[in-house]
């Protein structure tokens, strides 16, 4: 058999870039009498009831919940919570946030935020979020192997969302909006080809805010670049280039080869200064605190 007999055929998976947060992951029972303010943040949310009975506001809907039952809230929308009846009422909570573009419009996409135990959603998460439950409970959740079994069942968690998400929209849904869509879409591309170029140094000094110049070039106001890319990934296109951002910061950073103030300028700032003050803002910690984590 030959070289070129053997690579007849060849598969191969795409390339994975993508970030994604998880936040506040807690069970916790509460007594009869709790209830939650109404609130809203930039987050998804899941919210399962494992025992008792919640009743959830959400954009003024009112939803009961019964053990098994799960809401899954996107960024702004507004809810507040309370326990109905006379028992106590154990729930599970996380939220969650991810840079990936076509996850972000599935989940945006989807308007039912209320999944019964039996539903299709629901049957199709419920064993990551166990596995999430049972880690969460662990004293040694802080351990590397712990971490990694965190990792694994949220992107299990991931899996089924999009998996289910996606074959509940039919063509006339996947077409609605779909201009929205598209320039959504190109507006992305044009976000994260600008980052790129700043880094690899094909951008020019002094060059108009990145919105308001992807605007004029397609032809629309800012406010309507920003209306059209929120509807269609659920937060702004400033936000959305902070994330890219935090990201190639990171990737940058764990790079030994490469100084700081090196850093700082291939991303466009004025200074290293700049460039630490920002990064602090975004993760709590300077740009030479997260490198010392792999290096030090």
């Amino acid at each position: 058999m030959t070289l070129s007999d053997r690579k007849r055929k060849e598969f191969m998976l795409p390339d994975v870039d993508s970030t994604f947060r998880m936040f506040a992951a807690h069970w916790r029972t509460v007594e009869p009498d709790w209830k939650y303010p109404v609130h809203k943040h930039s987050l998804f949310e899941v919210n399962l009831v494992l025992t008792g009975t919640q009743e959830m506001r959400v954009n003024r809907q009112i939803y009961k919940q019964g053990p098994g039952d799960l809401l899954l809230l996107n960024p702004g929308d507004e809810h507040e919570s309370r326990v109905i009846g006379e028992e106590e009422m154990t729930y599970y909570c996380l939220h969650f946030d991810v840079d990936e573009r076509s996850f972000r419009e599935l989940l945006c996409r989807n308007q039912e935020c209320y999944h019964a135990e039996e539903s299709q959603l629901a049957k199709a998460i419920r064993p990551a979020l166990d596995k999430l439950i049972a880690l969460t409970r662990e004293e040694s959740s802080v351990r590397v192997e712990s971490r990694m079994s965190v990792l694994s069942a949220l992107f299990e968690l991931f899996a089924g969302i999009s998996g289910t998400l996606s074959s509940s929209v039919n063509g006339e849904q996947a077409a609605l909006g779909m201009g929205i869509k598209q320039s959504a879409s190109r507006i992305a591309s044009q976000i994260e080809r600008s980052i790129e170029d700043k880094v690899e140094g094909y951008s020019e000094a002094g060059e108009q805010d990145t919105i308001a110049r992807i605007a004029a070039e397609m032809g629309y106001s800012t406010s309507s670049v920003n209306r059209m890319f929120t509807q269609v990934y659920g937060m702004s296109p400033r936000q959305y280039k902070s994330t890219l951002m935090l990201k190639k910061s990171k990737l940058l950073l764990m790079d030994p080869e490469l100084l700081i103030e090196d850093i700082s300028a291939r991303l466009g700032y004025q200074n290293m200064a700049h460039f630490s003050r920002q990064f602090k803002r975004w993760t709590g910690e300077s740009p030479s605190s997260f490198r010392g984590k792999f290096y030090d």
